[in-house]
């Protein structure tokens, strides 16, 4: 039952976002009453935090054995390859974006736990990327650990330029590719 309201809400949520989403909309298309709803899930708010609990494991569960599958790749290449399986997760399942979409506007407590898990996400990965970093042969003179963060960084902001209404997918891979080349080989001709 639980995951049944959680597919519906994660759905509901994707739809209208957090403030206009309906606990009633859920309760009626998951089929069950609205208190249990409330039993098992206690609030509105904690039922969004753990639909975005769910959609961020489902990510970690394909991205551990994305991993297992591809031991070997570099730095870069394991950067482009888990893009464009993400990308394949979020077509098989627009929804996801749509939910993702929604917390760009939330109630402030809720924003602050949202970022909770993120940082734990992210942190979790890092040892992976920054060993696979520690392999990337850079120019003399540049600090690894200084460009290893400037290269998060360029690959957050870059991410963070695509939302619902810019998401084409084969354009965006197709500039993701062309960063990675920017980060590889730099914008100078000389």
């Amino acid at each position: 039952m639980k995951n049944k309201i959680i597919d519906v809400a994660i759905k509901e949520f994707a739809k209208k976002g957090f403030f206009a989403a309906s606990t009633n909309t859920i309760s009626t298309n998951a089929h069950v009453s609205k208190g249990a709803i409330f039993y098992h899930f206690k609030s509105k708010e904690n039922l969004y935090l753990i639909c975005f609990k769910s959609i961020i494991s489902l990510f970690e569960k394909e991205l551990d054995l994305f991993l297992k599958k591809n031991p070997n790749l570099d730095f870069f290449n394991l950067i482009l390859k888990w893009s464009k399986k993400k990308i394949e997760i979020i077509n098989k399942q627009k929804y996801i974006l749509d939910f993702l979409e929604t917390t760009k506007n939330l109630p402030k407590s809720l924003e602050e736990k949202i970022q909770t898990i993120l940082r734990e996400n992210y942190t979790k990965y890092m040892p992976v990327l920054r060993e696979k970093f520690e392999k990337v042969e850079l120019k003399e003179g540049l600090d690894r650990d200084f460009t290893f963060s400037i290269v998060l960084d360029f690959f957050d902001t870059f991410s963070r330029r695509y939302n619902n209404t810019s998401y084409i997918p084969d354009k965006m891979l197709s500039e993701f590719e062309n960063v990675i080349k920017i980060i590889k080989y730099g914008i100078s001709k000389y």
